[in-house]
């Protein structure tokens, strides 16, 4: 009975659950599962505030998502479910075939028929003059000298068979690779967070959702220091410590106590001549009961600090709280009065306005803001790229909780060849910033923009002065006359409260559909005079230089018209505030990605055994030579036969070479 028939048989009587648990085509699809839900892991970037994933995919892609771990793959549950079949799975397999093939390793199967010979994938037959007792030394001789281990059969009628093996150290390659795999599923396990869905199973553990200071986070969401494995990250500002970690867990976040204390003294961070971001790192210290003295350590990025079994990794950076110098502007005053605040980033700020009350709600300052140059641009100056300067994030949130979200740049920037003060505005995240631009006088400021907008808000001073500009006529009806000024006021009530989309909409409704044109031709025109006739009360203010016949200048004129689209974008604005930063001194923070990981080194030895398996099993050959000899009247019939557990090219003729030597 053959080898793989009594294999077969073995196999047999193994169970059926038994037998499928071991089988090639579980372990087929479980490694295909995990390839594909490392693919994902990879793809979608992990572990990321739920809000990112709202606004990239929509609130019903992202349940969908969610509902899957897609999110967090590799704590996911059915990843680690995948992780624990393929360990018994590969378990089962080498528990079932490991005997048989320690047997094959110790087999030289020198008991082969000589029909069993001649039906290997190499055989060969011939006679020699010499008798058996010679031809066998000499078997024996050649064989060894080729590295085989033989081992003698003599048979009842006389004929001897030489068995020779070589290689047998190739079955290790089978052991080691599927052992290999036992290994690297226990160390995924034990770094996963398999502990922690067992606690939240059980209802020891539940993420905190809401933020809320340390101090009021729910108990049942803190882990304590003797956690076998987490991975978490903190932000710490310069000069502050921390000595625990935040793990984004399910829809919240878990607070980890840490064992030591982490000092940042200092964080550098420095740029490329274009002023993006080129390297980052922390100067930390690290404090724990069981250190005389704190380990002193510059970590930056791909130069963690190794600490027992925990490694703290330089990952980000971001703003720790800098101080901020504001300006608040009113929309709607009449006069250009404004008003200071001194507040940091992540501060919230209350103001008591005419217009209500609002909450201010600062979330980061941006020194360098690098965007890229249109055609023009790069043609103009060889820069592909160029700096906006410093800008603030905020929100202000009114008494029902509405918010909206600007930007607002400190510095002008050039736009066309003018320059602006920029502010972004939108009402959600999942908005594009509209853009406010706001015209910079000749001093690179906004102080005649808010000059001339408090002019156009002051109405019984805007009357005045456009009585004054505009006297009643000779022959002129008083009547008139006063209805033409109230027209005006109108207008520029008009304009300042809606834009010039107010003024359209009040035609449309008021006025018959064929007498529109004219009247928005006659109203637009006498906006113009009116606003026209502020600004020139504002440059009389300023002593600006007109030209020898009282006009305004051309650049004058083109800040005018930048000046009315701005106002007439205001009420699109939000609440009638403008933030104005004056000076600000920066903080950073650094961002550590603190890791206990103690699979690791599990791992790291299940690789060594992968790459060692890989070894034997394609660069350890197991070959077989049987030689078998018969006595004659003449001498000895020689029937040489061969095996090889790889169908190479150089078989056949490392064979025949094998069997001339024979000969020879």
């Amino acid at each position: 009975m053959s080898k793989t028939t009594r294999t077969t048989q073995t196999a047999r009587k193994s169970p059926v659950w038994l037998e499928f648990l071991g089988s090639m085509n579980l372990a087929i699809t479980l490694l295909v599962m995990l390839s594909i839900a490392s693919v994902v892991g990879t793809v979608l970037q992990q572990n990321q505030a739920f809000q990112n994933y709202i606004l990239k995919f929509g609130p019903f892609w992202h349940q969908v998502y969610n509902s899957l771990g897609l999110y967090d793959v590799y704590s996911a549950g059915w990843f680690m479910l995948v992780l624990l079949f393929l360990l018994i799975s590969t378990g089962v397999c080498v528990t079932r075939h490991t005997p048989i093939f320690i047997k094959d390793m110790r087999q030289f199967s020198e008991t082969l028929s000589l029909n069993a010979l001649k039906h290997q994938p190499n055989h060969a037959s011939f006679s020699s003059t010499d008798n058996l007792h010679t031809s066998q030394q000499r078997a024996l001789t050649t064989l060894k000298h080729k590295g085989f281990r033989t081992r003698v059969h003599q048979r009842e009628d006389g004929s001897v068979t030489i068995a020779g093996l070589k290689g047998h150290w190739n079955r290790l390659g089978y052991f080691f690779t599927h052992i290999s795999i036992i290994v690297i599923c226990i160390g995924a396990l034990m770094d996963s967070n398999l502990y922690l869905k067992l606690n939240e199973w059980r209802g020891d553990l539940v993420p905190e959702t809401r933020s809320v200071p340390l101090n009021q986070v729910d108990k049942r969401a803190w882990l304590s220091s003797d956690n076998f494995s987490y991975r978490g990250t903190v932000n710490i500002t310069e000069g502050q410590n921390a000595d625990v970690l935040f793990l984004p867990y399910d829809e919240g976040y878990l607070v980890q106590q840490l064992p030591f204390r982490i000092e940042v003294k200092e964080f550098r961070l420095h740029y490329y001549d274009n002023g993006m971001p080129k390297s980052y790192e922390s100067d930390i210290l690290l404090f724990a009961d069981e250190l005389a003295e704190p380990i002193a350590k510059t970590i930056e990025v791909n130069h963690p600090l190794y600490y027992k079994n925990y490694a703290i990794y330089q990952s980000s950076f971001g703003d720790g709280g800098s101080l901020l110098n504001l300006k608040v502007h009113p929309l709607m005053a009449p006069i250009a009065n404004s008003s200071v605040i001194e507040s940091a980033v992540n501060r919230t700020e209350s103001l008591n306005t005419p217009a209500g009350k609002f909450r201010v709600e600062f979330s980061d300052f941006k020194l360098h803001n690098i965007v890229p140059n249109s055609d023009e641009e790069r043609e103009k100056t060889g820069h592909k790229m160029h700096n906006n300067g410093p800008s603030i994030l905020f929100k202000v949130r009114n008494e029902q909780g509405q918010a909206w979200e600007y930007e607002n740049y400190m510095i002008a920037n050039q736009q066309e060849g003018r320059w602006f003060f920029m502010s972004g505005v939108r009402n959600s995240m999942a908005e594009p910033f509209r853009y406010l631009f706001i015209p910079a006088d000749a001093n690179r400021s906004k102080t005649r923009f808010f000059e001339f907008l408090a002019l156009v808000n002051n109405a019984p001073l805007a009357e005045r002065i456009i009585r004054n500009a505009y006297p009643r006529p000779d022959g002129m009806e008083e009547k008139a006359y006063e209805t033409h000024i109230v027209l005006f006021k109108q207008l520029i009530t008009l304009f300042r409260q809606a834009g010039f989309d107010g003024i359209s909409q009040f035609i449309q409704t008021n006025v018959p559909e064929q007498e529109q044109a004219t009247v928005a031709e006659f109203y637009f025109s006498q906006l113009a005079n009116a606003m026209q006739t502020l600004y020139l009360h504002i440059l009389e203010q300023e002593n600006a230089i007109l030209d020898n016949e009282g006009n305004i200048s051309a650049e004058n004129q083109i800040w005018f018209e930048d000046a009315l689209t701005s106002i007439a974008s205001l009420h699109r604005y939000g609440p009638p505030m403008f933030f104005e930063l004056e000076t600000f001194k920066q903080i950073q923070s650094t961002g550590l990605q603190i890791t206990k990981s103690p699979g690791k080194d599990v791992v790291y030895f299940g690789s060594a055994l992968l790459i060692m398996g890989v070894f034997f099993m394609f660069y350890v050959r197991q070959r077989r030579v049987w030689i078998h000899l018969n006595t004659t009247g003449t001498g000895t019939d020689i029937t040489v036969a061969a095996k090889d557990n790889k169908k190479l090219p150089e078989t056949e003729a490392e064979f025949n070479q094998f069997v001339a030597k024979l000969k020879a």
